[in-house]
């Protein structure tokens, strides 16, 4: 089963670079509010990508919200290389972690467009 993509829209810039990205790597995205990412019924082949570094507090509540669902989607937190208290906190939250420079690659990954690595998602079952 292929995977979805879905971004939190809650900063156009982002949101505009994860489409770019989204449009490189060839797989449809879809939006959706922070509310949204909540409320929604996710699969384990969807993968959600949010922007960490915008109101991280609320940013790692979402991350955690989201990785213990049953079944849960796929969390890509991206930040900036130097952010490693909120990286290691995001992490432990359950989320696949990218820099902004690599956040192709880990989305190729995540959406299981290219093989694993070190910052691959964990093996979900569909």
């Amino acid at each position: 089963m292929s995977k979805r993509l879905y971004v939190v829209e809650d900063d156009l810039f982002f949101a505009q670079r994860v489409r770019a990205a989204a449009a490189r790597l060839e797989v449809p995205v879809e939006g959706l509010s922070p509310a949204a990412a909540r409320s929604r019924a996710w699969q384990p082949a969807e993968v959600v990508v949010l922007q960490a570094t915008l109101r991280p507090d609320q940013q790692l509540d979402l991350v955690g919200e989201l990785a213990r669902r049953q079944p849960a989607p796929v969390v890509v937190a991206v930040t900036g290389h130097l952010e490693t208290a909120l990286r290691q906190r995001l992490k432990a939250a359950g989320a696949v972690l990218a820099a902004h420079s690599a956040m192709d690659r880990v989305l190729a990954r995540a959406l299981a467009l290219s093989d694993g690595g070190a910052d691959a998602p964990p093996n979900h079952q569909a």
